[in-house]
Parts: C-alpha cells; sequence; structure tokens
C-alpha cells in the first residue's frame, strides 16, 4: 500500500486536528517527584536497561550502532537515572560523561566515543540534542537530589551550549545540530542545516527556569514555526535533516530525504512539552495511521512510505501522540519494554514515562 498522505492522508490530518478540540488532561506531576516503577514501567525494567545497556564505566552503549557510545546516550541514561531515583547510576553517568566527553575548550562534549579506538574519541564535534539532554538531566537531577552543583553545571553547560550552536535564521533563533559543518557558510548550498529532533522541547521548557539567560521561548518558537512551515509541503513530515536557507525548508543534501530514525522523536517531544497547541503533531498521527498503525519511514522525494520501524518503542512514541490529541489509552501490549535495542527501547522508556507524566488517561 502506498503511503503517500494523498486525499485520505489529508482526511486523516483534518480529523486529527480536530480532535484537539478536547485533549487529555496534564497532570502536575514533575520527573523530580515520578515514581517510575511500578506506576510507569513495569518492575525491573530499568534494570533490565541497566543490565542491557549501561556499563560499569557509566557509559551507555549503542548496540544498534556498533557499540558505540555517544553523549545522546549519557543524556538519556542520566535522565532515566532521575526518573527510576537512581543516584549511583546517575553519578556514574554523569562521570564518565565529564571524563570522557566534555573536553572540548567550549564546555560541550564531543558526541562519539569507541572502545576499541585510541584516541577513544573518534569524533570530537558535539552533537547539539546530547548536551541538550545532559543539561536537562542536570536540572532535574539537582531538583530530585537537592543538589546545587548539579543545577550550576546545568546552567553552565546550557549556556555553553546557547553561545557555541545558537543561530538566526528566518525562522527566529535556531540551535544547529553541531558547533562543526552546519552553518550557512559552511554548506554554502544548502546551510544552515538543522535537525529537528534535536528540539527537545520538554528540556526547552525546563531550562527555561534554570538557566533564564537563555532564549529558550525563541528556540521553542522557532521550532514550531519549523514544523509548520513543513506541515505546508506533501507529506507535511520533516526530513531527519533540513535546510533553511534563505527562509525555504527542504531536505538538507548529503543526507537521505526520509523522516526517519532522527525525526521519529520529534512527536515524543512535541506530546511531552506543556505548551503550544497539538495541530503539530496531526501529520505525525496521519502518517502512523495511513500505514495501518505501524512505524514507517516517509521518503520525501518519493512521497511514499519507506523502510518499517519495527521495534515496539517507535509505535510507543506514537501511542503517545494519539493520547496527547485524542485521550486514548497506551495500549496493553506497549507497557512492556524489551531491550533487543538501545535506541528504540530507550524512546519506549521515555514515551510511557512522558504519558506519566503529562496526561491522566494515558495509562
Amino acid at each position: 500500500m502506498s503511503a503517500g498522505l494523498g486525499k485520505w492522508g489529508r482526511a486523516a490530518i483534518a480529523a486529527a486536528t480536530l480532535a484537539l478540540a478536547s485533549p487529555a488532561l496534564a497532570q502536575p506531576a514533575t520527573i523530580a517527584t515520578l515514581q517510575a516503577e511500578p506506576a510507569v514501567w513495569p518492575t525491573g525494567t530499568w534494570a533490565g536497561w541497566k543490565a542491557a545497556f549501561l556499563r560499569a564505566d557509566g557509559r551507555v552503549v549503542d548496540n544498534g550502532n556498533g557499540d558505540i557510545s555517544h553523549s545522546e546516550g549519557q543524556g538519556y541514561g542520566m535522565l532515566l537515572a532521575v526518573m527510576a531515583g537512581d543516584r549511583a547510576a546517575f553519578d556514574s553517568l554523569y562521570a564518565f560523561t565529564t571524563t570522557e566527553l566534555m573536553k572540548r575548550p567550549d564546555g560541550l562534549a564531543s558526541w562519539k566515543w569507541e572502545a576499541d579506538k585510541s584516541p577513544r574519541v573518534t569524533d570530537p564535534n558535539n552533537a547539539s540534542d546530547g548536551d541538550l539532554l545532559i543539561a536537562w538531566a542536570l536540572a532535574e537531577a539537582a531538583a530530585r537530589w537537592q543538589a546545587p552543583a548539579y543545577q550550576a553545571a546545568a546552567v553552565t553547560l546550557a549556556t555553553a551550549l546557547d553561545r557555541a550552536t545558537g543561530a538566526r535564521s528566518g525562522f527566529g533563533r535556531v540551535m544547529l545540530p553541531g558547533v562543526d559543518g552546519f552553518t550557512a557558510a559552511q554548506r554554502p548550498d544548502d546551510g544552515p542545516v538543522v535537525n529537528l529532533s534535536y528540539w527537545v522541547f520538554p528540556a526547552l521548557e525546563r531550562l527555561k527556569s534554570v538557566a533564564p539567560g537563555v532564549d529558550w521561548d525563541g528556540y521553542r518558537a522557532s521550532g514550531h514555526t519549523l514544523l509548520k512551515a513543513l506541515r505546508a509541503q506533501p507529506g507535511g513530515l520533516p526530513t531527519d535533516w533540513t535546510s533553511i536557507r534563505n527562509g525555504k525548508v527542504a531536505p538538507a543534501a548529503g543526507f537521505p530525504p526520509t523522516y526517519s530514525y532522527n525525526a521519529i522523536r520529534i512527536p515524543l517531544y512535541l506530546a511531552w512539552a506543556r505548551q503550544d497547541g497539538r495541530e503539530a503533531l496531526a501529520p505525525f498521527l496521519a502518517h502512523f495511521a495511513a500505514n495501518g498503525d505501524k512505524a514507517m519511514e516517509y521518503d520525501a522525494e518519493k512521497k511514499t512510505a519507506g523502510a518499517p520501524m519495527s521495534d515496539a518503542g517507535y509505535a510507543a512514541v506514537y501511542a503517545l501522540a494519539k493520547c496527547a490529541v485524542k485521550a486514548e489509552k497506551i495500549p496493553l501490549g506497549l507497557r512492556s519494554v524489551s531491550f533487543d535495542r538501545y535506541y528504540p527501547a530507550t524512546l519506549h522508556m521515555l514515551s510511557l514515562a512522558a504519558a506519566r507524566l503529562r496526561f491522566e488517561t494515558c495509562l
């Protein structure tokens, strides 16, 4: 079956948008008060994640990506540790992050680390989503464990990230994916280039009160402006990497023109954040429905579905989005997490946590 949205898909977007009139009710719970097990994850889920992906030295292993470690994984792991109330794991994760990754003179984390290489940092460039996740996790840890040092570190990192990667654009203030390689000067044909899955909307929301000197509202607004511009295009979905040259959006050159494993996180972050309307979720839900409630990539050039994204963690992201828009419960079959691969397992756990934190009806 073709997954080009076509007439049916446009109708699905319209239906999803109409459903916004009665969103699920937000709960006042915060990460600092979250009781993850058994309220969010079945008992033993966090232990299962640690056994599968967290090594004794505090590094998270991405077993679907050649067993590398990266700043994103460290940030996600630190955030999950706060949710689980596991300070020992958090401290181990943070120690590895600071000693092995945060060696750049600008205070950011190098994104890629490989145990069998020398030097083990094999790409010293930062990844802005990793830095943002680490800063967010530090802010949450400071609140959970009343640890001012964590909050100070969050402020320092968030400020450094803004200084190093924040940029003006025709869409407002944007956060470039990394310090090197994404500016208009560095990419004269299509730069600047952004990755909309790096707009971690709940992190922007949380860090606003922690590091008020950063224009978090500007970043949030530009993310929604970019998503709105993309909704006007066929399919309405962002590709993983997007050119914003001259105030226009298009797939970035040199990257697959697909909505795929980066962008799958966008509906997770949209549903998690308190602010803004839910209309931004409509094209994601329409794409999911057009493919028989299966997670699929989308080819923006061919305007058809690409390869399936078969792990349950990706379906959990869409289930969270459906709850945010339609107040539908997350299916029982998606309440437990498998630990075959780091990335979908992590998104699965985050989706369940976001459901508990934000909506009364999801779980």
